[in-house]
């Protein structure tokens, strides 16, 4: 049950800040709460409680084999730590990608789907937000020349 609503909290704990990147990009408390290391220090003591402290892992983890891994995932603390290993580095990959779109030029329109995709699906996320960046930055320089 305590796993259960740690689970909850953190879930609960970053919903705040996409909020923020999708609806606030540029308003100076998202750049302070969202862009520092609020999460990081919310977050990351649990993160290492569960890894390191809860509970010793299951006899035969392996981390550099896939079976070892998946013996590893059959301890609820240690598929908690792996989930707030994702909410962390997804929210600072969706906080990189509103930076990064900032300092190109890139409408936050085009930005928001790309946020979505980060919160719902990582890596998928940032894949579309590099594609959406690569064709905006071409029709950018492209328009910059006077060739339109």
């Amino acid at each position: 049950m305590v796993l259960e609503t740690l689970f909850k909290a953190a879930n609960y704990t970053v919903l705040p800040f996409w909020v923020l990147l999708i609806a606030a990009p540029r308003w100076s408390w998202t750049r302070r709460l969202v862009h520092g290391p609020v999460v990081l220090l919310l977050l990351a003591p649990i993160y290492g409680y569960m890894l390191l402290g809860y509970a010793p892992p299951p006899e035969g983890t392996e981390l550099r084999t896939l079976y070892g891994l998946m013996i590893a995932f059959t301890a609820p603390h240690l598929v908690m730590a792996g989930w707030i290993h994702y909410l962390i580095f997804d929210l600072f990959v969706g906080a990189w990608e509103v930076r990064d779109a900032e300092r190109r030029g890139i409408s936050h329109g085009w930005v928001i789907p790309c946020l979505i995709a980060t919160l719902m699906a990582g890596p998928l996320g940032l894949l579309l937000y590099v594609i959406v960046r690569f064709f905006k930055t071409q029709v950018l320089e492209y328009d910059e020349t006077g060739y339109q």
